[in-house]
């Protein structure tokens, strides 16, 4: 691959190089329409940036005004919302019940218009537990919709217009978001759900610009990394090439790319997947490594499943099996098939996931239960979605494979999901289908015979041990089973990030009973690796004599595990027999 060159060299100056000039957008094409204004205010060492906000309220004489609130694990985004007032005439704004809602009254048929300054309401190095709030410095800034725009009270599938003006940003700034690459008078017509899931990075991002088969794909990037920005544009680009050729679906006339460096030099990373756009951060130090570009080929995965498959109702937590899960199954695939992973590398993944589903909590939680309880508390069986998704995509591909002699697989039932998607959307002018768990039934019960359909339905709704077929990764590789501990804590997980850190519900036969751990005790700090219990848990005790530490590994009974073994010698004389039907 040639060498690629920014498009240009930013050299920040912040005082008289805004543009003066007014944006000239084209006439909405829907009756919803929302113009958002962006100015950079530079105070010391910070930066904050007043946002006007412009709607036509219709007939109504009130709406319900929202700020951001809880979203990706974040709490209380309002508090990034500092200065917010009514501009328009005869306008009054007035507080509710909730922090993050208010009243607005106007007179009909007027343009109501208010202003507000968006701050960075953190402080510290950014982080896992920051990303997805406004990051703003005298030197970039990088916020998401869903965590910095006010807006009138809109349902999320509601076909809107809206305008992006960012003609203040200093001259020298690069600007990059969900809907185009510098120019700084941005549209968006579409379901406000797309509009407000939207990325908006600018500043002293380096740009560069490259295609996918004729259509545009943008690069933001900042900061130093371990590796050239011409390597992270290669892989990433081969990685989304491939994945619209799996799906043949190049219907993305425009997408970006942005990576920002964490506070931290190593071992923290994250990716999003929002309107047009994917945001990765990554530590400063760390290598472009597996991990990472798994985490690309997930996220970039989403465009089609959930995202041109159709619209979850409601919570997401009852589909989230399918959307997380199989797309976790998906992601080692995709950079096996693009010739990013060795095969090799695929079963040993393909292992690590039954691994992490068995040997994890919630195994055996119905998915009503897992409802319930991480509707609650987002820490409760973490993740249990992906895992135990990710493992019953395996058996479904597996099954669809030997139920119909290998003329199909699991990618039939996918293609099918967006196709049926594609044709509703046509005769619905734009509406989504529904995406559901009857939905997915449906769509794989064509392919599967009725003892594995009603297996199906049993996994879904109340999970349990999930065994693979012996025949599922081909003919030189088998299955065998190995004896493994459960991972067990032994106290509930809950005390770790309660206000007073007491410990509470240890059980008497565990191994932090055996170690000394005991309920009311004060928690100091903790050293857990959650569901590997081969890793000691080390805790940290206050008492009234001082710091105690407590060491044990988290064992609990001993289970079979499915795990597949690759015949090396096999593979290394024959590889192409070894991987044929893949």
């Amino acid at each position: 691959m040639r060498r690629l060159r920014p498009v240009s060299v930013l050299i920040l100056v912040l005082a008289g190089t805004a543009s003066v000039c007014q944006c000239t957008f084209p006439a909405s094409p829907s009756a919803n329409l929302l113009q958002y204004a962006f100015e950079p205010l530079l105070t010391k060492d910070r930066m904050a940036l007043r946002v006007t906000l412009a709607f036509d309220s219709g007939p109504r004489g009130k709406v319900n005004l929202e700020l951001p609130s809880e979203w990706a694990g974040q709490q209380h985004a309002e508090n990034s919302i500092t200065e917010l007032k009514v501009l328009s005439p005869d306008t009054t704004l007035s507080d509710t019940k909730s922090p993050s809602e208010k009243e607005l009254r106007f007179p009909p048929n007027t343009l109501v218009r208010l202003s507000y300054v968006l701050v960075k309401d953190w402080d510290g190095p950014l982080n896992s537990g920051t990303r997805f709030r406004a990051d703003l410095s005298p030197d970039y800034f990088h916020i998401v919709g869903t965590t910095s725009l006010v807006h009138p009270d809109v349902d999320e599938l509601q076909v809107v217009d809206v305008d992006f003006d960012w003609q203040k940003l200093p001259q020298a700034w690069s600007l990059a978001t969900s809907f185009g690459t510098d120019n700084r008078c941005q549209s968006f017509h579409g379901s406000w759900s797309r509009a407000v899931n939207s990325l908006f990075v600018g500043g002293d991002y380096r740009i560069y610009r490259t295609t996918i088969f004729g259509n545009a794909l943008n690069f933001a990037i900042r900061g130093k990394w371990s590796f050239t920005d011409d390597e992270w544009v290669s892989q990433v680009r081969k990685i989304m090439e491939f994945e619209r050729t799996f799906w043949h679906d190049n219907d993305f006339p425009y997408f970006l790319i942005t990576l920002t460096p964490f506070g931290q030099d190593s071992g923290s990373s994250g990716g999003t997947a929002l309107t047009n756009a994917f945001m990765e951060h990554l530590s400063r130090l760390d290598p472009l490594n597996s991990g990472t570009l798994e985490g690309l080929a997930h996220e970039t995965f989403h465009a089609w499943n959930p995202g041109k498959m159709g619209h979850p109702p409601g919570s997401d937590y009852p589909i989230s099996w399918f959307f997380e899960g199989f797309t976790t199954y998906y992601q080692d695939l995709m950079l096996y098939r693009a010739g990013l992973m060795t095969f090799p590398r695929y079963v040993a993944a393909i292992n690590e996931k039954l691994r992490e589903y068995e040997v994890n909590e919630g195994t055996e939680v119905s998915l009503e239960e897992f409802i319930r309880l991480h509707s609650a508390d987002h820490s409760v069986l973490n993740q249990l979605d992906y895992r135990r998704g990710a493992v019953l995509a395996a058996w479904l591909d597996a099954i669809i494979r030997r139920e119909t002699n290998h003329r199909s697989s699991l990618d039939n039932v996918m293609f099918d999901l967006v196709t049926q998607n594609a044709a509703y959307e046509r005769r619905h002018h734009g509406q989504p289908m529904t995406l559901d768990n009857k939905r997915v039934f449906r769509s794989a019960s064509h392919y599967i015979h009725g003892i594995s359909k009603t297996k199906l339905r049993h996994y879904v709704e109340y999970g349990g041990s999930i065994r693979v077929p012996e025949t599922a990764l081909g003919p030189c590789v088998q299955s065998r089973v190995e004896t493994t501990p459960k991972f067990d804590l032994g106290f509930d997980r809950k005390s770790i990030k309660s206000e007073d850190k007491r410990v509470l519900g240890v059980e008497p036969s565990s191994e932090a009973f055996k170690a000394g751990l005991r309920d009311g005790q004060k928690l100091g700090g903790s050293s857990i690796y959650f569901g590997d219990p081969s890793k000691q848990v080390r805790l940290t005790i206050d008492t009234v004599d001082g710091k105690q530490t407590l060491t044990y590994y988290p064992r609990g009974p001993e289970l079979s595990l499915q795990q597949f073994s690759l015949d090396g010698a096999r593979y290394s004389s024959n590889p192409g027999t070894c991987v044929s039907g893949w």
